[in-house]
């Protein structure tokens, strides 16, 4: 059975594509001035985080790990609230930059229902699993506009996502006699490639989504991922705008080269997430 949480970003997904078609149909306003790009932004934004997770961590000993589903198997919540922070400098009539940055942190407690390999741990059944999940990501994009209009703009261009992700596994038998803990603390760069349309739906109302895309292999990580976003927002005066959008994301790689807890290299992890989140905001433009 599907999640309340997906049905929510499925409506919120639709209710977006509505209004880009019509944005797009939307037939041209008086003469005004439309704002198509701010010279600087700073955008606040209150975040609610939908997101899916699996994980295995391989060892060179024991050979390919579990495949674990954070969510359904250790009981890690699917959906969060969290802060995020977002700016955008335009840098010339045709070249614009942004980056966006977001903490995500959870943890968990579970019981074995099975046995379990993670890395050079073999979790019994019925031990009391404890998971500590971190995932810090931050996207920066430049973007270059061939096409420039005096209600919408489109173009192209490269973007990066920075993530550090945490994942820690504690284990305990019921009879307190043995137990044991293993991490995969990675850090690495995931680039893209990028497409952005924006138009103004009137003077006051601006309407921007994007897409990004790029399969790679970059030393020890190998693999692909995507990601969409939607926003419309109000301005206000000279200095505020004030919108929501929806953002969507899914990462699905190979990361070799795992320090073990005694600082051995013997670990690779295969990490496929969904982070999606429907996001209000205030953003303050210069």
């Amino acid at each position: 059975m599907k999640s309340r949480t997906d049905g929510i970003l499925r409506s919120a997904a639709t209710g977006v594509l509505v209004c880009a078609v019509l944005m797009a149909a939307w037939p041209a306003a008086a003469q005004g001035q439309y704002q198509l790009f701010d010279k600087y932004s700073f955008r606040i934004e209150a975040s609610y985080v939908a997101l899916k997770t699996q994980v295995r961590l391989d060892s060179k000993t024991l050979g390919k790990g579990t495949t674990l589903s954070f969510e359904d198997d250790l009981k890690l919540g699917n959906n969060t609230a969290i802060p995020s922070v977002a700016f955008e400098w335009q840098m010339g009539r045709k070249h614009r930059l942004t980056g966006r940055w977001q903490d995500i942190s959870r943890d968990s407690s579970a019981q074995a229902l099975t046995e379990i390999q993670w890395g050079d741990e073999i979790i019994p059944v019925d031990a009391s699993i404890f998971l500590l999940f971190d995932v810090t990501q931050f996207a920066v994009d430049y973007t270059y506009f061939p096409w420039v209009e005096e209600r919408w703009a489109a173009g192209f261009g490269i973007g990066l996502r920075v993530m550090d992700v945490l994942a820690e596994l504690a284990w305990q038998e019921t009879n307190f006699e043995e137990g044991g803990v293993q991490a995969a603390d990675v850090t690495g760069p995931l680039p893209y490639l990028n497409f952005e349309y924006r138009r103004m739906f009137s003077e006051k109302w601006r309407f921007v989504a994007g897409l990004g895309w790029l399969y790679v292999k970059i030393g020890d990580i190998e693999g692909g991922q995507w990601l969409a976003d939607a926003n419309i927002e109000y301005l206000l005066g000279k200095r505020w705008a004030f919108g929501g959008g929806l953002n969507l994301s899914n990462i699905d790689i190979d990361w070799e080269g795992i320090e073990r807890n005694d600082g051995e290299n013997e670990l690779m992890a295969h990490f496929d997430l969904d982070i999606n989140d429907i996001s209000f905001y205030v953003r303050v433009r210069f």
